[in-house]
This record gives structure tokens, C-alpha cells and sequence, in this order.
């Protein structure tokens, strides 16, 4: 004898059972207390979500004793429900009713089972009940041809015929089929009513679990009550009553929560050693990549949201809860934003046997953001000489750079930009203590002087180190090719675009810090030192021809024209 899985033990038999769908149950509910019912549904969604469910309860209630013309509605929130006890209803349940044709568009998918189906539509009535119910599971696997034979059957269908298409993949039906079906998208189930439903289930089963164990269950379901319902019934097999955290994580290989957000603490932490060990021991416990990856996009959202002020969706323990909550009192929104990010592009589908490298790549480059502090391991001093002092770090943080208000023209709240102190090594005096004011600056070999224009050569130089440089979206040094104007203000390189569209993509570039990074390290390896960008639009109003500085106005004043103050 075969035993049935919990899902099909436990598959909803009425309206009221279906989880996570009331605006689709309360559509059907009305249409069925109107008597305007379609003659053609479509329902689409994911798997497991209750579309063949409720199918099958439809045709419960078209052909229900209790819901036919002659019969009184009840009252309350139960009209159009069908009792589930009377002969067709009991029929459907057990699997026999002869007025449900239910067929499997996987393998019945061509022309001439389609014009089998024709012919039984139009052949005969109903055997037993007062309408006949055709359910076409899998819909979008029939064949363009086979399609084209249902048109007609679904546009003119017989007095007693009603069809109900149910996909996964609603993209694929025809917009001719889509024409003539009402359509219904079911919803992923969310996890509070899976682990409600859940909790039913092991309720009428006799079984214990965790409150936590469920919960898991339900997150690693991704909305479907189907697939929940099987590992709920691996766990019954394999753990028996009750069943703990522990047990359901050993038996799916998934992460512990420990391990995660430890990962997740390490990484917003800056330490990538102590998070790539995170990453190994996880391996070598034998734990699911993507259930681990999972789970750290999963701790990265609820640090996200706990930066933010949002409690609401955080469904933690109080343990757990505290320790994200600690988490996103330390970290920084920069940071934050750059590791969810990095891992959210982490793809561990590629293969059957995912690597850890994705994983690795994106913790490391998630640490080395810019500005971070350097753990003490990292850290290289060079060694003491008795006449010289230890030089600066090589890659210092990278300058700020500023948007001004117009052209040559400094925010009105910025400070007057001080000069850039020399970067050649100073000989330190033996004489006695230093004296109380420091010499003058010594001006760096080949960079140009305040308030002048920039060399060629050095622009060139530049331009030619960021050629190949992608950004986010563009590659920097082809926006560099609309600034016509360069100059030197201080310690600022102002540079001066055409077009206000190039101007804020590269500030957008700049807004990362990987492309800020990229662009300081090309200006001082072309300059020497380091300046603040700042970047405006020749004219200051979008576009050069616009501005006082533009072609149009150049070329009329070469003719004899001069500008008049309105």
C-alpha cells in the first residue's frame, strides 16, 4: 500500500485552506456566490504556492449540492465554499469524480492530444455533476500548434465545459490563450504563514518542533508549502519527535546562524583574515555554499534594516537580534552598502560544485574599501635610519573631491583651500630642538604652480593611465575625453566639461570609492601629489556653447563683438 507525502495528505481540500492567496480565494469565493463563474483561468506562479489546489476546489464549487441554484448561501464568510462531504466533493478528494479531466501538459503536449480533448468536450455532457472541469497543469509546455488548436475550444468552449490552465512560467502562454483566460497570480507564501501551516501539520501529525526548527523550514522553502511539507517530512523520518534546530541543519547541510553572521562581522569589520577562516571552516564542516551564502545576504539585509530604524521583517531570536543590532551601531553606511553589494553579485549557480573563490573574492574586496584601518599584521614598517625619518604609507586614503556651484567659483561654505605641503623628505636637524617655524615648502619637481593651467603631458599622462579603468558603468577615462579645460587651484584640480551629463557621470563614478581610489592614484602617479577634484562645466549652465567661454561667443569676438552686462 502506498503511503501518501504529507503535501498530498495534507493538500488543501477548501477555499479556506489555501495559505497565503486571500485575494485569489476571495475573487473565486464571489464568483462562485454570483454564479459568474468564468468558462477559462489561467493560474500562474511559482511551485508549491496552490495553484492546482485551487483547481481542484473550483470544481468542487461549480459542482458542490450545497452551492447549486436551488440551494440557500450560508452567511458569513463561508459563501461560495463548497462543504467538502457531498458525493462529487468527496469524488474530487478520493481522486474519481469523472466530470474533473485533469491533464498533464508536460507529456500531453501536442496537437493531437489537444484535439483528443476536442472531442471529449464536445462529445458529452457531464456524467454526474452539473458541469465538467478540464485542468491543464504545466500549460506552457503544449507546442505552438497544439496552442493554436485550443483557441477556438477556449473562446466557444461547450455550456458545460470549464478550463483552467495552471504555469509556472506564464511568459511562455500565447497572448491569443492569455486573451481568453482570466488570470490569477499566485504569490509566494510568506514564512510566517509556512511556519503556521507547518505547525498544523506537525499538530495533526502528532509531532513536535522547535519553533525555530519550523522557521528554518520555512526560509529554506522560498515560499513553497510543497517543498516545506517535504523536508518537514525528511526531518519526521530522520529525527523523529521532536525535532530540534540542530538536527534539521545537520540533515540539510545548512549554515549555522554562528558562522554567518560571524562572517558578516568580519567582513563590515575590515578583517578579511579571521573571515576567510570563517569561509574554511564552513567548507570543511561540510555546509551547503549557497544555504551559506544565503544566510550572509540574509544578515547583511537585517544589518541594512536595523541601520536604518526598521525592526519590522527582522524574524531573529533575542540573541541573535542583539548581536545585529551591535553590528550596525559600528559599521558605517559606506561600508555597509559596498559589502551588500559585493555579495549580492556572488554567483555560486555555475556549477554543480560551487568554489569558495566567489565567496573569498568578494569578502576581500568588501575589507579592502578605502580609508579603512590596516589590522596590525598588515601593517609594514620600514626600518629606522639614523639621519631619515620612516617614510609616509605609499597608498595613503584617498582626497575628497568637490562639486563647486559654477565655474572657477568655490562653494560658498567651503574654507579657502590651504597649500600642499612638500612631499620630499625633510633632513631632520641636529642642532638642538626644531625652530618655531617650519621652512617654506619645497614645491614638488614638475608640478604646475597655483592657479595655472595643466601641462599637456601631464594631462596625457592621465588620461593614458585611466583609459582602460571601468567604473561602475563607464570607463573613466572616457569621460575624461569632453574636459576641455584643465587647471591648478591651490591644492584643487578643477576640470572644466562640455557637457554637464559627462560631468555627473564621473561624479557618480566617484561616489564609489573603488573608481574614487583608481582616479587619486592616476593623478599622483601623472602629477606627483595629490589634489582635491573638483569638477564644474564650462560656463557653469550645462554646456559650452551656453557659457561665456563657449566656441559661438570665442569665434564672435574674433570677429569684432564684445560681451554687453545686461
Amino acid at each position: 500500500m502506498t503511503t501518501l507525502g504529507l503535501y498530498q495528505k495534507w493538500r488543501p481540500q477548501v477555499f479556506a485552506d489555501l495559505v497565503g492567496q486571500d485575494p485569489v480565494v476571495q475573487t473565486l469565493r464571489q464568483a462562485v456566490t454570483l454564479g459568474r463563474v468564468a468558462h477559462a483561468y489561467l493560474f500562474s506562479g511559482p511551485r508549491g504556492t496552490g495553484k492546482t489546489s485551487a483547481a481542484r476546489i473550483l470544481a468542487k464549487a461549480l459542482n458542490c449540492q450545497s452551492l447549486g441554484p436551488a440551494s440557500p448561501q450560508p452567511e458569513g464568510g463561508l459563501q461560495g465554499e463548497p462543504d467538502g462531504s457531498c458525493p462529487f466533493c468527496l469524488a474530487v478528494s478520493e481522486g474519481r469524480a469523472l466530470d474533473l479531466i485533469e491533464m498533464d501538459a508536460a507529456s500531453h503536449r501536442g496537437i493531437d492530444d489537444v484535439r483528443s480533448l476536442r472531442e471529449r468536450v464536445f462529445g458529452s455532457g457531464p456524467a454526474e455533476g452539473r458541469c465538467k472541469v478540464y485542468i491543464i497543469d504545466e500549460a506552457h509546455m503544449l507546442t505552438e500548434p497544439a496552442f493554436n488548436a485550443l483557441l477556438k475550444t477556449l473562446e466557444e468552449p461547450a455550456p458545460w465545459a470549464y478550463f483552467i490552465l495552471c504555469t509556472t512560467e506564464a511568459h511562455k502562454i500565447p497572448a491569443t490563450i492569455l486573451s481568453r483566460c482570466q488570470r490569477f497570480d499566485f504569490r509566494r507564501i510568506g514564512p510566517a504563514d509556512v511556519q503556521a501551516r507547518l505547525l498544523t501539520v506537525c499538530t495533526g501529525e502528532g509531532v513536535e518542533a522547535e519553533p525555530e526548527a519550523l522557521r528554518t523550514i520555512a526560509r529554506a522553502s522560498w515560499g513553497s508549502l510543497r517543498d516545506a511539507c517535504n523536508v518537514l517530512e525528511q526531518a519526521i523520518v530522520t529525527a523523529g519527535s521532536p525535532i530540534t534546530l540542530a538536527c534539521l541543519q545537520e540533515l540539510l547541510g545548512l549554515s549555522r546562524n554562528a558562522s554567518s553572521l560571524e562572517l558578516v562581522r568580519h567582513s563590515l569589520a575590515g578583517d578579511a583574515s579571521q573571515g576567510l577562516v570563517v569561509i574554511g571552516k564552513a567548507t570543511a564542516a561540510g555546509a551547503d555554499l549557497r544555504a551559506f551564502h544565503r544566510d550572509v545576504m540574509e544578515f547583511l539585509r537585517a544589518v541594512l534594516l536595523s541601520k536604518a530604524g526598521v525592526t519590522e521583517g527582522l524574524d531573529y531570536p533575542a540573541e541573535l537580534l542583539k548581536d545585529v543590532q551591535a553590528i550596525a551601531a559600528e559599521v558605517s553606511w559606506d561600508r555597509l552598502l559596498l559589502a551588500t553589494k559585493l555579495f549580492s553579485q556572488v554567483n555560486l549557480r555555475s556549477s554543480e560544485a560551487p568554489t569558495t573563490l566567489p565567496l573569498e573574492l568578494a569578502l576581500v574586496e568588501s575589507t579592502a574599501a578605502p580609508g579603512r584601518p590596516q589590522p596590525a599584521a598588515e601593517q609594514r614598517q620600514a626600518p629606522a635610519a639614523p639621519t631619515r625619518p620612516a617614510p609616509a604609507p605609499s597608498t595613503p586614503a584617498p582626497r575628497p573631491y568637490v562639486r563647486p556651484q559654477a565655474a572657477g567659483t568655490p562653494p560658498a561654505d567651503a574654507p579657502t583651500p590651504a597649500p600642499v605641503a612638500a612631499a620630499a623628505p625633510a633632513v631632520p636637524s641636529t642642532a638642538g630642538p626644531p625652530p618655531d617655524h617650519a621652512p617654506a615648502p619645497v614645491p614638488v619637481p614638475g608640478a604646475p604652480a597655483s592657479g595655472s593651467p595643466v601641462p599637456p603631458h601631464q594631462w596625457d599622462a592621465l588620461r593614458q593611465a585611466l583609459k582602460r579603468t571601468k567604473g561602475n558603468k563607464y570607463v573613466l577615462g572616457s569621460l575624461l575625453l569632453d574636459c576641455r579645460q584643465q587647471s591648478i587651484e591651490g591644492d584643487s584640480l578643477v576640470l572644466y566639461f562640455k557637457n554637464r551629463a559627462n560631468r555627473d557621470r564621473l561624479e557618480e563614478e566617484l561616489q564609489n570609492p573603488i573608481g574614487l581610489r583608481a582616479v587619486q592614484e592616476a593623478v599622483k602617479g601623472a602629477f606627483g601629489q595629490e589634489y582635491t577634484l573638483q569638477l564644474t562645466v564650462e560656463g557653469g549652465n550645462g554646456s559650452a556653447e551656453q557659457g561665456e567661454g563657449g566656441h559661438l561667443v570665442r569665434a564672435a569676438m574674433a570677429l569684432g563683438a564684445r560681451i554687453v552686462d545686461p
